[in-house]
């Protein structure tokens, strides 16, 4: 073998190593891992999930306080391409609404339980829709939180948040409740991760929302 043709061999050698870590870097600086006790200004934008499989939906549930009013819809999903933590990992995504004739902006979301989970926050990033301009993690990893209080991008009366994205490492998935905050403040339900499967909690909570819906449907106007 030449001497030139080594050479050759070796620089392919060294640029095929050099775009395999360049890669590899990318893939670790667009996640977001967030720890207990964290908060991370801005958010990171990602297209999440990728190629998920839904697994559960509340659908769009209906909120009210005194200052704002809208609806909160929550999914879980499973075989996300884009979840670090494996196609099995599940992976939240949390949609709010504030309505048009709503009273005021909505400054903050909250949900639990992800203590004792890794988690990875984000939001996807879609043309039109508020997006949160922090997230944090409570000290005991309990309440991962969105904010939406930096001044000029409020989540404003008749708006809506880009998709809140919240990949994890649990496999197990149970009801919860959410809160939104502003002047006032309101709970609603949602889901969270769990280390123990609930099914007839799970069946409850989808019975619960199907009459809501019904009552709703049914409410003379």
């Amino acid at each position: 073998m030449s001497r030139q043709l080594l050479n050759l061999l070796r620089k392919c050698a060294l640029y095929a190593l050099v775009v395999s870590l360049l890669l590899l870097a990318s893939g670790s600086l667009q996640a977001a891992p967030i720890l207990p006790g964290s908060i991370q200004s801005p958010v990171s934008a990602e297209n999440n999930p990728v190629g998920a499989t839904l697994v559960f939906s509340t659908g769009f549930v209906p909120f009210a306080a005194a200052t704002f009013n809208g609806s909160l819809r929550s999914d879980v999903y499973t075989n996300d391409a884009s979840s670090p933590f494996g196609p099995n990992a599940l992976t939240f995504v949390y949609e709010i609404t504030n309505n048009a004739g709503s009273p005021d902006a909505i400054d903050r979301f909250t949900v639990s339980s992800f203590a004792g989970f890794q988690t990875d926050a984000s939001f996807t990033p879609v043309p039109g829709p508020t997006a949160p301009t922090a997230v944090s993690r409570s000290a005991t990893g309990a309440v991962i939180g969105y904010d939406f209080r930096l001044p000029g991008f409020p989540l404003a009366p008749n708006s809506i948040a880009t998709p809140l994205v919240v990949q994890t490492n649990a496999t197990l998935w149970a009801p919860t409740l959410a809160s939104l905050i502003d002047g006032s403040a309101v709970t609603v339900s949602s889901l969270a991760p769990t280390l123990v499967p609930e099914p007839a909690t799970a069946c409850l909570f989808a019975c619960g929302l199907a009459v809501l819906t019904s009552a709703r449907r049914r409410k003379p106007r």
